[in-house]
């Protein structure tokens, strides 16, 4: 009797502990959840002061508009208006709801529930200034087909090369040169800039297009987002992100993120008009039209101006990447050609990915380190790679299970109405009733 008693007592204390643990664990979430609506409520009004600050002064539109903070796990959304559909439900000044499955979690803009957005997601960055920049930036794309600048989702394939990637380098430490330096120094610099840049475009033929497009995409979202968001110290802020993109492993989707506010901000200086771009051009070509190169282009004129910015080191250290490039871009052309594989058709693609981790493959495409698509068929999420050809209309992912369902590090859900066929190696998609 003594023995069930004490085994009695152990279990309530052990009861009484696991109560209390769980009320423990049910505070600390309740806690997590309202410091993350919090955070959300912060950014929401961080955006808001950031375009009444503008006033539609620099594009001549208000950025204010709806913007969404998004939880990337949880898919909890908050917004600073309602949503058309009702699906958002207004508390303590904010409208919170859950993200249905289906809609891109991105830094972006995206339409959703009868109204565009402006999209953010959580964590977002501590430093401030870049944090601004971002709200700033995204608040930009989600006017710009307002404005008359259409988006863009080309890729700058000449910039995965060695000489592609030894002219950017030499064209983003003269932009940074020149946001450091006053008078005819910064002139000189950006003219050097805009030196390296046109000589990538004589020698790649399609670069000036497919830069252009960049430029004017991210390249203005950027300058908007530094513009606005570092102020005062908008011209430090871009050399130093010069600086820090001078290391990227990839440029191809990525560099405009650097040359864009530097353009922008010089000329601001020359031509404070400027931002009337005319359809097709992008800052550089405009800064180009003010000052004027086309008579310096030699290949001497080109080495002398390349020297000045340490060129030798830069084509040292893109020799040997280049080096390495081969070895791994043979490795992913055996993976996503020779080797077994899912081709899944691109119909209706909306994509989430990591712009510094693209690599090109010639003939192929792109291959996406970190990937989220989704499409009519159903969604396919990569972590080690996935392939994209150049005309995107083909997903590919690699080595697939018996099923076609997943590999290494990607997996892929379907839809009722599609299941896999595989032949000699290679599934490909076919559509079937639901239920069949």
């Amino acid at each position: 009797m003594e023995h069930e008693k004490s085994m009695q007592g152990t279990h309530a204390r052990a009861a009484i502990l696991l109560g209390i643990c769980l009320l423990a664990h049910a505070a600390v979430a309740a806690s997590a959840d309202v410091q993350e609506a919090e955070l959300a409520k912060h950014t929401l009004a961080e955006a808001r002061s950031l375009c009444e600050a503008d006033d539609g002064r620099l594009w001549t539109r208000s950025l204010c508009g709806p913007m969404l903070v998004v939880n990337p796990n949880s898919r909890r959304v908050w917004a600073n208006q309602a949503d058309s559909d009702g699906v958002l439900k207004e508390r303590d000044g904010v409208f919170t709801g859950a993200l249905p499955q289906g809609v891109p979690v991105a830094n972006t803009a995206v339409d959703w529930a009868g109204r565009r957005w402006s999209m953010v997601v959580l964590p977002l960055p501590e430093d401030r200034v870049a944090r601004r920049v971002l709200l700033a930036h995204e608040s930009w794309h989600r006017i710009q087909d307002e404005l008359g600048f259409a988006a863009s989702s080309l890729t700058c394939s000449h910039l995965d090369t060695e000489r592609g990637r030894t002219l950017l380098r030499l064209e983003m430490r003269a932009l940074a040169q020149a946001l450091r330096s006053e008078g005819d120094s910064r002139w000189r610099a950006a003219r050097d800039a805009l030196l390296f840049r046109e000589q990538r475009h004589r020698e790649f033929g399609d670069a000036a297009q497919t830069e252009t497009a960049l430029d004017r995409n991210e390249g203005l979202a950027e300058y908007t987002g530094v513009r606005l968001g570092a102020s005062e110290a908008a011209e430090r802020y871009a050399a130093a992100q010069l600086d820090r993109f001078d290391s990227a492993s990839s440029y191809v989707r990525s560099y405009a993120y650097a040359t864009g506010p530097a353009y922008g901000l010089l000329l601001d200086q020359l031509r404070p008009s400027w931002r009337t771009i005319p359809v097709g051009l992008a800052p550089a070509a405009l800064l180009e039209a003010e000052l004027g190169i086309d008579d310096l282009i030699t290949e001497a004129v080109v080495a002398a101006a390349a020297a000045r910015y340490d060129g030798a080191v830069i084509q040292a250290e893109e020799a040997q990447r280049a080096e390495r490039q081969r070895i791994r871009t043979a490795e992913l052309t055996q993976r996503f050609t020779a080797t077994s594989r899912v081709v899944l058709p691109l119909q209706r693609m909306q994509m989430e990915f990591n712009p510094n981790l693209i690599t090109t493959l010639e003939g192929l495409g792109n291959v996406y380190e970190t990937l989220t698509v989704r499409d009519v068929w159903g969604e396919l999420r990569a972590q080690q790679g996935a392939l994209i050809s150049a005309d995107f209309k083909q997903l590919v992912v690699s080595k697939p299970s018996s099923d076609g369902l997943s590999g290494p590090g990607w997996t892929l859900s379907l839809q009722p109405s599609y299941r896999l066929r595989e032949k000699a190696g290679v599934f490909t998609l076919e559509e079937t009733e639901v239920g069949e």
